[in-house]
């Protein structure tokens, strides 16, 4: 029987929000972490470092494209779990580079699954999927036996190597499975999503002031939850004798509205907003400081309509429950935001 303490991880995108919350959660529970990442970006490790996990975490240099180097890999480190976290991320992006997004985030999964398949068929294989394979829904509510329909690029990505996760689960018995995460945040996020972008530029104007941020919609919604609550939901997916594709999801809804205004009171503003549409403006209501404002700029080719997430298959097979509330997620983000700026960090 493996002891505990030599259970070994192979993480792909490691170094990236989602990565470095599971590496910190199974390194708490004494498993050998070794990390995927892609050329060029070993020293984009800000997220490990802090989390003070960097030393502990055994990065190896891992491209999704070359199966080769993947066999090799997982032959020599004989990984019990697999969680494949890497890819392309940015729904915005998918529309401006849709054959990249689709060659890293479908092709990229087969390479992992066929290297599993030859150097590792016992471990267990997690796939993050995502709500985007929905698209625009009458309904309000997303399950597994939900249709799927993407309206994006990214979300055609994400189904395709679902699809392929499930084909080689059932035809070549490999206990391989996706979790179909609705959006999840944090203090890790990357500036590009709109929670951090709102949770950044809050503190850049409670600390140094200056332009308002631009934003779009205000009306945009959709299902947040905490990143290092969803990492718990991939860990208790695998620990399953029979694993199976699940939603992972909060099952509430807020706007990007909602968003703005809880980070700006935690920061201590007291948002206010007037006009409508693109003339919209937040404010805060004591000093004047002009916070947001709306920019076609940032409005998508085709938004997805706000839906939410139903995870009751996965709390009823696991136990897991989200813990961390919306509110409490955004103030974690904009007090990091600032005491990153008070200490001259500006570039993450």
């Amino acid at each position: 029987m493996v002891h505990k303490a030599d259970k070994i991880a192979f993480i792909t995108g490691v170094t990236g929000q989602d990565g470095a919350h599971l590496a910190a959660s199974l390194l708490r529970d004494d498993w050998r972490v070794y990390g995927g990442f892609r050329r060029g970006s070993s020293s984009n490790t800000w997220r490990l470092d802090e989390l003070g996990i960097t030393k502990r975490v055994t990065l190896v240099e891992f491209q999704l494209a070359d199966l080769r180097h993947m066999l090799s890999v997982f032959h020599e480190i004989k990984p019990h779990h697999i969680y494949n976290l890497a890819g392309e991320s940015h729904v915005a992006d998918s529309f401006k580079y849709p054959n990249v997004t689709l060659d890293t985030n479908t092709r990229g999964v087969i390479n992992v699954l066929d290297a599993a398949r030859s150097s590792a068929p016992e471990a267990k294989i997690f796939f993050a999927s995502s709500s985007e394979i929905f698209g625009n829904l009458s309904g309000d509510e997303c399950s597994e036996s939900t249709p799927c329909r993407p309206s994006n690029p990214y979300g055609v990505s994400k189904l395709a190597a679902q699809n392929l996760v499930q084909i080689y689960r059932e035809s070549y018995g490999l206990s391989c499975f996706s979790g179909i995460l609705f959006n999840h945040e944090g203090p890790l996020r990357g500036r590009q999503f709109v929670t951090r972008k709102i949770s950044y530029n809050i503190a850049r104007l409670k600390v140094s002031g200056g332009d308002p941020m631009e934003l779009g919609s205000l009306d945009s919604a959709r299902d947040w939850g905490a990143a290092k609550d969803y990492v718990e939901a991939m860990r208790a997916m695998a620990s399953l004798r029979n694993v199976e594709d699940m939603v992972i999801a909060s099952g509430r809804t807020a706007t990007v509205r909602n968003i703005l205004t809880m980070a700006a009171r935690s920061a201590g503003f007291d948002p206010i907003f007037d006009g409508e549409g693109l003339n919209e403006v937040c404010t805060d209501r004591r000093t004047g400081l002009r916070l947001a404002q709306v920019s076609d700029r940032y409005f998508r080719p085709r938004d997805t309509e706000a839906i939410k997430g139903n995870a009751t298959l996965l709390e009823n097979a696991t136990g897991w429950t989200r813990k961390t509330e919306l509110s409490e997620i955004v103030a974690e983000m904009v007090s990091a935001d600032i005491n990153r700026r008070r200490n001259g960090i500006t570039n993450v």
